[in-house]
């Protein structure tokens, strides 16, 4: 089952749950089942079908680019069971996609960075 995202936060929550999950570590709930390796593959489809979000959220194509890359490089560590490697690149979109979020929590905190 592949999902449709409604809203960039959808996308940016799966990349969340993926960072959490992928690997070994997905709960049985939703479209995830059983088998792991299953899950994997279909949670790497979900974040595919946000690809148009993304590139919207962007406004860039060599950003996208760096993102589809990243994608791609995530599922291969993952697949060969190199899951902190696999995680870093997910967080490496993140970055990408929000480029100052760090910043941003700290200021909601009143903390300086």
């Amino acid at each position: 089952m592949v999902r449709k995202f409604q809203r960039f936060s959808e996308v940016t929550d799966l990349i969340g749950f993926m960072v959490l999950c992928c690997g070994n570590r997905f709960p049985k709930v939703g479209a995830f089942g059983d088998d792991q390796s299953e899950n994997l593959e279909v949670a790497f489809l979900q974040l595919q079908e946000g690809l148009p979000l993304i590139a919207k959220k962007l406004g860039n194509d060599e950003k996208l680019r760096e993102v589809e890359n990243l994608i791609g490089a995530s599922l291969v560590a993952y697949r060969a069971g190199d899951r902190m490697r696999g995680a870093h690149l997910l967080q490496d979109i993140e970055n990408i996609i929000y480029p100052e979020r760090f910043v941003e929590y700290a200021a909601r905190k009143g903390e300086p960075l």
